[in-house]
């Protein structure tokens, strides 16, 4: 029960309801008790409707609850799905053979099966999907409603590829469920850790050089054609990062870096530090299973773990969540990953791309900036809290 408590990153059933969650005409019940509720209800901002199972639905078994909310919420959706919970599936109770609910969608994904991630596979797998083969767009996937930087990789995304005359067809997971229907025949990544099963990978926009890699290799299977503005935009924004970057180490030292988030990213924000700042990579935080880096790779899915890599070897940088923020409050700090507590976030923010490369580097070099300026003046004579005294 402590490391549930402890845990910094979502169970399975809510990474489950981030991927369905976001398919606009689709509604979303999670059968299980309030608390299996109103945690993703309250983090992914999103309507779901629930059983709220009680004791007595445990004991005689709760498929009739389940059945009656699926008869009163059916003529507002154009598919329903529903995600298991740990109670129902201790007890046993079988859902996926209901009579009259043959069309709905049964995602088994109690919180114990695993990871959000394989949560958020799981329930990516059983969307309705079509491939259209004569679609001459792409699709994008890795979105997810609990990612701060989704919406504004989506608009990065559709940005790039209509330089190329590229359309998006279904994006998995923020469209309509129309759009499942006319699926594309190929896949653009945007956070490889949230891959899906639908249409051939066709590389990822995950920095500015995978991004040219990218679209370079996508106008020779589509009918685009390779834009020239992109590759003068990638150069001056590279231009822009090292020349910023210069000017900051002309003053300052190279800054050590603790990076948390989920691996793909975290391991994006290190290459790009490493990139333009010669930083010390402390460590790299994962909240999900690591793949393969040269970086210090570490589990950090929880707040003890957190807390142990950051007391061994203090960073002058923190990317991460707020969890990371609060064991170290002394660090500069750039927003990242979930939760994000204490702060207001309206833009929406890529991390892939052009402008996701040109974001980062802009946070981090502010917040490094901000935190040299602090460090200096504490340290003038007849000074205090920072401030000339």
């Amino acid at each position: 029960m402590r490391e549930c408590i402890n845990a910094l990153w979502p169970c399975a059933m809510t990474g489950a309801v981030s991927c369905l969650g976001g398919i606009a005409g689709m509604g979303v019940i999670i059968h299980g008790s309030s608390g299996c509720y109103y945690y993703p209800a309250t983090v992914l901002h999103r309507e779901l409707h629930c059983t709220f199972l009680i004791e007595q639905d445990i004991i005689f078994g709760a498929a009739d609850r389940l059945r009656t909310l699926i008869r009163e919420i059916r003529d507002r959706y154009g598919s329903l799905a529903v995600v298991n919970t740990c109670t129902p599936a201790i007890i046993g109770d079988d859902i996926t053979d209901m009579p009259g609910c043959e069309d709905v969608i049964i995602i088994d994904s109690p919180g114990f099966l695993g990871s959000y991630e394989s949560g958020y596979r799981l329930a990516c797998e059983s969307l309705p999907v079509t491939i259209d083969h004569d679609h001459e767009g792409v699709n994008l996937d890795g979105i997810s409603l609990l990612d701060p930087f989704a919406q504004g990789n989506v608009m990065e995304a559709e940005r790039i590829l209509s330089l190329s005359g590229i359309p998006v067809a279904a994006v998995f997971s923020s469209c309509r469920l129309e759009d499942l229907g006319h699926a594309a025949p190929h896949t653009l990544s945007t956070n490889p850790d949230l891959s899906s099963p639908w249409g051939e990978p066709a590389g990822s926009l995950l920095g500015i050089d995978l991004t040219l890699q990218t679209v370079s290799g996508l106008t020779e299977i589509t009918r685009g054609e390779y834009p020239e503005i992109l590759q003068r935009e990638a150069e001056r924004a590279e231009e822009r990062i090292s020349r910023a970057a210069d000017r900051f180490l002309r003053r300052f030292d190279p800054p050590s870096a603790a990076i948390f988030g989920e691996f793909s990213y975290a391991e994006y924000a290190c290459r790009v530090l490493e990139k333009y700042f010669d930083a010390t990579i402390t460590v790299l935080g994962s909240r999900n299973r690591p793949g393969t880096t040269h970086f210090r790779v570490a589990e950090a899915s929880s707040l003890s773990s957190v807390r142990d890599l950051l007391s061994r070897d203090p960073p002058d940088l923190i990317i991460g969540s707020s969890f990371e923020q609060m064991v170290c409050p002394g660090a500069a700090f750039v927003p990242f990953t979930y939760p994000l507590r204490g702060m207001v976030r309206l833009r929406d923010r890529p991390l892939i791309g052009i402008q996701g490369e040109l974001g980062l580097m802009e946070d981090v070099l502010n917040a490094c900036m901000d935190q040299g300026v602090r460090t200096e003046l504490h340290d003038l004579p007849g000074t205090e809290s920072g401030f000339p005294g």
